[in-house]
Formats: structure tokens, sequence, C-alpha cells
């Protein structure tokens, strides 16, 4: 029963400071899919190394954490865009966004922050390169098909093109899709927030910083497969990283652990699943698994 008490106390807790991103992200995935131009979207966000570059330098100017990516992404999809695009959002939005690193200067210094920002570049294009050449082999990686557009027939005088509605309509179509876009990302926000809430509450505290408190290479693992499940609010991680600098642990690891952290919580990945399908979910923990400890190999070499 006391487990159950401090489950249910952490569920509330996190789903009640998650929400808002949540809610915030799906709002902004309904607005590019009512009001994003199709024109704009073919010609900068529809796909190619551009398009990825262009939806990198995107996801790191908007705040959000992971969980309030993953609604915004689906937004782009529902546009045409190609799973090198999106995951290159989905990657970068997370990672480096102006007030996290802002305050990762403040907390951990100007060499964290350049390194993160420079990760989220790096890394938005890198993972967009893997996701643009695998989406070929559809076969393979069972992506789901996205949602098709919405197409409003034009009544009598209407010129919009393709029978899109007219900007005067655009409003009034909005909460549909916001609601539409919550219903199928929803379930897997919940499940996501439920293993994450079991998580905090079933591993003891002080468990995870008594195996990072070391530099070896055991260490980079450590934090990495400590970062990787762990679910964190955008900044969170910041000062968590802190203080596992102050117990001993080396910067590299300290980075692998701050990169790893904010971007594969299992709530992002069960959500991956509606964009990219379970293969590429796996894939793509992979690459976030790899990513995570090869910048913090080069950021402690360095460093």
């Amino acid at each position: 029963m006391n487990w159950l008490h401090s489950f249910a106390l952490e569920f509330l807790r996190l789903t009640w400071e998650v929400l808002p991103w949540f809610l915030a992200g799906a709002a902004f995935g309904a607005a590019l899919d009512v009001w994003l131009k199709p024109e704009f979207a073919l010609r900068h966000l529809r796909g190619g190394w551009l398009s990825m570059l262009k939806a990198t330098a995107l996801g790191m100017l908007m705040p959000g954490c992971a969980c309030a990516t993953m609604p915004m992404a689906e937004g782009l999809r529902r546009k045409g865009a190609d799973l090198g695009t999106v995951t290159s959002f989905l990657l970068a939005s997370p990672l480096a966004s102006p007030q996290t690193l802002v305050l990762t200067w403040a907390l951990l210094g100007w060499q964290f922050a350049a390194a993160r920002a420079l990760a989220g570049l790096a890394g938005g294009m890198a993972i967009g390169a893997l996701f643009l050449n695998l989406e070929k082999r559809t076969a393979w990686l069972d992506i789901p098909a996205p949602a098709a557009e919405r197409k409003i027939a034009c009544g009598p005088g209407c010129d919009c093109p393709g029978g899109r509605e007219s900007d005067e309509d655009a409003p009034e179509k909005f909460w549909p899709v916001f609601v539409e876009i919550i219903k199928e990302l929803g379930k897997y926000f919940a499940i996501g927030m439920a293993i994450a809430s079991a998580l905090v509450v079933s591993v003891p505290q002080g468990f995870i910083a008594g195996y990072l408190g070391s530099s070896g290479p055991l260490a980079y693992l450590a934090a990495a497969l400590a970062g990787v499940p762990l679910y964190v609010c955008e900044g969170e991680e910041i000062p968590l990283t802190l203080s596992f600098i102050k117990l001993g642990l080396g910067p590299g690891p300290a980075f692998t652990f701050l990169l790893g952290s904010v971007g594969t919580c299992i709530p992002t990945m069960i959500m991956s699943q509606r964009l990219i399908g379970r293969r590429g979910m796996l894939v793509y923990a992979a690459f976030w698994l790899l990513f995570a400890l090869s910048a913090g190999l080069l950021f402690g070499s360095l460093f």
C-alpha cells in the first residue's frame, strides 16, 4: 500500500509537471497542421539535407522537453516531412533550447553549454541522415503511415488550392486537430508517465549516484544507462549533473548523463512508436546511447 501511495503521488506530480509542455506541444503541432502553408512545408521542411538542417535549427530555438516535441513532430509528419527531418527536430529540440543553454552555462560553465549546442547541431544532422536512409526500407522499419492531411471541400467561389480551407476557416479547424493529436499520443503519454513514476519510487535514492562515482570506462556506461530511462523536465538534468560532478563524477561521464537524460526518457520512447514504429524506436534509442557515449568521451578528452 505504501508503494502504491508513493506511486500515485509521483505519477500525479510528474504528470502535473509535464502536462503543460505536452499540451503546448500538441497545440503547436495542431497549429502546424492548420496554418502552415503547404508550399512552405514542401519548400523548407519536406525532406533532404537542407530540410534536416532547418529542422535542427528550429528545434534548437524552441522551448519544450522531449515529451513536448513529440506532438510537434506529429504536426510536421502530417505535413509530409520525411523521417530525417522529423528525427532531426526530435533530437535537437530538448537538447539545445535557448533557456537550457543559458542555464547550462550558469551552472556548469561555458564548456558544457558550447558542447551541448554543438552536440545538438551535429546529433540532429546525424540522426536525420540515418532515418532518411532507413525510411527507404519501410519493410524493415515498419513505419506507421502518417495521418492524412485534412482536405476540405471548397465551396462556390473558393480559391483555396488543393481543397485546403481558407485562412478565415483555419481557427475553427484548430481544436479538432488538437484533440486528435491528444487522442493519438495521450495513451502513450500516460503509459510513459506510469513507467517513469514506478522507476522513481522503486529505485533507492543514491543508487544512481553510487554507480557514477568514478571516471573510468564503466562510469561512461553507467552514466548513459542511468540517463537513458530517466525522465527529467527541461532544465532539471542540469542541477542533477552538477550534483554528480560534486560527488566526483568526471566531466566526460557527466556530459554523457546530461545528453542521455534529456533525450531518451521512457515516455518519449513510448510515444515515438507512433511516428517511427517499434523498430525505429529501438534504432532511435540505440543512436542516443551511442551518441551520448561518444559525445561524453570527446568532451572528457578535451576538458
